[in-house]
């Protein structure tokens, strides 16, 4: 049962799609920097992050790590599944197989930026949030919101730039209005290169 759970968790972050700042957060994306997916999700081998869930009112700790870069297609090791990832000139996208699917986060990066992903559509809505989780605090940060159809569910997933996701809220319609069934947020970070999560 905690494994499905768990693995639930993991398909629901990796649907959702992870700032200048101050403190033990900080990146360098500063005013006048051209960012681009890339930037907003790093997925070069080394990186691992690690998110406290909330799902249905049970806590857990998932961690992610990037395993291996191999041309333009990433994989992501995420409790027991490998998630691969198509890293395109339009952005970053699921891959299955051969077939590059939905994009987590498109070029330009930039407020209205929309894009069809099955069942629904996905659109930069934010680029200069702040955002404060245990991992630190972030600005100028991403938020892509992706709105889906049967049943009606909205991901929302805030990515800082030099980190890549630090929040995600998931919704699902309840007759008139929406309740969040999972909520993630980086408690901490290791880049290419680092021993240990700080």
């Amino acid at each position: 049962m905690v494994r499905l759970r768990q693995r639930l968790v993991v398909l629901a972050l990796a649907a959702a799609g992870g700032c200048a700042s101050a403190g033990t957060g900080a990146s360098n994306g500063g005013p006048g920097r051209n960012l681009t997916a890339t930037d907003y999700y790093p997925l070069a081998p080394g990186w691992k992050w690690a998110y406290d869930l909330e799902k249905d009112g049970e806590k857990i700790l998932a961690v992610y790590s990037v395993l291996e870069r191999t041309g333009d297609t990433a994989i992501v090791q995420a409790a027991g599944d490998r998630l691969a990832y198509a890293i395109t000139p339009e952005g970053i996208a699921q891959r299955d197989g051969a077939t590059v699917g939905d994009y987590v986060i498109k070029n330009p990066v930039v407020v209205g930026t929309e894009w069809r992903v099955a069942g629904g559509t996905a659109k930069v809505v934010a680029v200069s949030n702040e955002v404060t989780v245990e991992a630190g605090h972030f600005t100028g940060c991403a938020v892509i919101e992706v709105t889906r159809s049967d049943p009606v569910r909205i991901a929302r997933t805030t990515f800082a730039p030099d980190i890549g996701p630090v929040a995600l809220e998931f919704q699902v319609q309840d007759g008139t209005r929406f309740v969040t069934s999972t909520r993630a947020s980086l408690r901490s970070v290791t880049k290419p290169g680092e021993d240990l999560f700080r």
